[in-house]
């Protein structure tokens, strides 16, 4: 045992001794060739490979840098993108509000004969026998009830509800509501009411027309003031369709509001009086149709 021990520590020593024999003739390797160029060449494949590791590490932490360099600006991008898009969606909408706001100004510089206050719809309702919505509004503001409703395009309903700082506006598509119309068109001027059509929602009909009544497709109806609610000229709607079925006594015509109902913002609710129209103060007879003229005949009164 004590052979064996004696034999390990003399080993120990002579790599010891050849460890520091080879440094000494690596550090004098200029002044000894004879050994220096074998060490050289044993120690090129190590330092080869050596050199290679560092590069390709130097390498791949240049690399890991410059995607987390990358990821760093990309992140920054996002953020800057997502901004500038909250930033053009608001200018967009400021720019829509402001468009909408000119035309509501214009639209109440022409409607001087009535005081109208403005109102932001809050809430909208649509069922199969409602249609309704809620304005900001309210009794804080002087509205009261069966005041009219409008906005530029034409009849929107009339206050229903009455709150202290809102109100319920009952449009004119509910099938709860008639509105007194008559036909524009001169040679027609027929009379009649338009109801709310709960069968056909966002429609409405031109109902209890006689069969001999002049009504086409095309024509516009407006209130005819009879009534009390809303005063006469206000822009209903547009008839669509005419409905003639021989086994009923009176004709019917579907009627498309001119107001656009999905696109309700802002209303304007009259809160002046107005002068009420009777049923006598309406004309509903045709102008009479003169024959034709002969352009070639000479007229009465023209030299």
């Amino acid at each position: 045992m004590f052979f064996f021990g004696k034999r390990k520590i003399f080993l120990t020593i002579m790599i010891f001794f050849l460890m520091g024999l080879c440094g000494w003739f690596w550090r004098h390797r200029e002044s000894v060739p004879f050994i220096s160029q074998p060490l050289s060449i044993a120690a090129a494949p190590f330092e080869y490979g050596t050199s290679r590791i560092a590069i390709a590490g130097r390498t791949g932490l240049d690399m890991v840098d410059q995607v987390l360099s990358n990821w760093k600006e990309l992140d920054e991008l996002r953020r800057e993108n997502g901004a500038l898009r909250a930033e053009q969606t608001a200018y967009s909408e400021i720019l829509a509000e402001n468009v909408r706001l000119r035309s509501l100004a214009g639209f109440r510089q022409g409607y001087t004969q009535y005081t109208l206050l403005g109102a932001t719809v809050i809430a909208r309702e649509y069922g199969a026998w409602t249609h309704t919505a809620i304005i900001d509004r309210g009794s804080d503001s002087g509205l009261t009830k069966y005041m009219p409703v409008i906005v530029p395009e034409g009849l929107v309903g009339f206050v229903s509800e009455v709150y202290s700082n809102s109100a319920r506006v009952q449009l004119i598509t509910d099938p709860r509501t008639s509105v007194g119309a008559i036909v524009q068109r001169p040679s027609s001027r027929v009379v009649s009411i338009v109801q709310g059509d709960g069968n056909q929602p966002g429609t409405m009909s031109f109902v209890n027309l006689s069969r001999e009544a002049d009504i086409l497709k095309d024509d516009t109806l407006v209130t005819s003031g009879y009534g009390g609610v809303y005063p006469r000229g206000l822009l209903i709607g547009h008839v669509s369709e005419v409905t003639d079925d021989p086994s009923t006594p009176v004709r019917e015509a579907r009627v498309v509001p001119a107001a656009d109902f999905s696109r309700l913002e802002e209303v304007f609710v009259i809160v002046s009086q107005f002068d009420r129209t009777l049923p006598a103060d309406i004309d509903t007879t045709a102008p009479v149709k003169e024959p034709p003229m002969n352009p070639n005949e000479k007229q009465a009164g023209v030299p």
